[in-house]
């Protein structure tokens, strides 16, 4: 019973992800990536502080907690959104979802490679699919071209890259501070004083676009910040091995809702092929 609630706060943020990555894909079509990921930030950051004097406690910032959320708030979500967003306008928000499900290869790499964890079979397997997934995403038949140039996927896979290592670092810093929104707070302030300063130098080279997509892209921050403080929470209760494989589940509902809900893009089986290799591998690594 005491594992119902984070598992589900886990799906419940997968399934946010999973619409933030249509709003994303529809935000973009008159507004820049990085202006984007700036807003999406920093509407989060404003509404934390707007309640922060409900929730925080002042001997919070002097906590070691406060330092590592500090720390954790430099990659994400700033680096997260950026590369996401990223992703979604160069790959689509399909593949960019399926290759999210990456996320629990890293954290479990992270833990054989500096907490002395073991690689057994049911690992192995799950790298394996993991892995057949991203090859998959990146192989065209008979020579079709994909759209999208092969270096493109490493966009979300750095979005990938960022979460593997910020849910555990934000379950490191809830130990000493445990409050999902104070860890909030205080990694999208970090984010958004990040992405503010790219987007400067971004406005100067005369790469920022403005337009309709701004509202789409604060409506997105609003989704994604409801999501990772869901992760936030789920991980305050639950076990990484629990909370990573279920909110890994991101591609399947980007899948389901661009199927059944906004009909956007042709989703065929090799996209719910890398969803399933990927989602399932990853669950298979962290539930060993």
């Amino acid at each position: 019973m005491e594992t119902i609630l984070p598992a589900a706060l886990s799906l419940a943020a997968a399934a946010l992800w999973g619409l933030c990555n249509h709003i994303q894909r529809h935000a973009l079509d008159d507004t820049d990536t990085m202006t984007g990921a700036f807003l999406s930030v920093a509407v989060v950051a404003v509404c934390c502080w707007l309640a922060a004097p409900f929730f925080v406690d002042p001997s919070w910032w002097s906590s070691r907690g406060t330092l590592i959320f500090v720390i954790v708030g430099v990659f994400f979500p700033a680096l997260g959104q950026r590369f996401q967003i990223a992703g979604v306008s160069l790959v689509g928000p399909a593949l960019t979802a399926s290759i999210a499900a990456f996320t629990p290869v890293i954290a479990i790499g992270l833990g054989v490679l500096f907490l002395g964890e073991s690689l057994g079979l049911q690992s192995a397997i799950g790298l394996i699919l993991t892995i057949a997934g991203l090859l998959l995403a990146t192989w065209s038949p008979r020579g079709i071209k994909r759209g999208w140039p092969l270096w493109a996927i490493l966009v979300p896979l750095g979005a990938s890259l960022v979460r593997g290592i910020s849910q555990p670092g934000l379950k490191f810093g809830m130990q000493d501070v445990p409050s999902p929104l104070f860890a909030l707070l205080v990694t999208t302030t970090v984010s958004s004083l990040v992405l503010g300063v790219m987007l400067i130098l971004h406005h100067r080279q005369g790469r920022t676009r403005f337009g309709s997509g701004v509202g789409w892209f604060a409506l997105n921050g609003l989704v994604n910040g409801a999501g990772i403080l869901a992760l936030n929470a789920a991980l305050t209760m639950g076990t990484l091995t629990l909370v990573s494989p279920l909110s890994g589940t991101v591609p399947l509902w980007a899948l389901l809702l661009g199927l059944f809900v906004f009909k956007r893009e042709t989703l065929k089986w090799k996209h719910l092929a890398i969803a399933l290799l990927i989602v399932v591998g990853g669950a298979l690594i962290v539930t060993r």
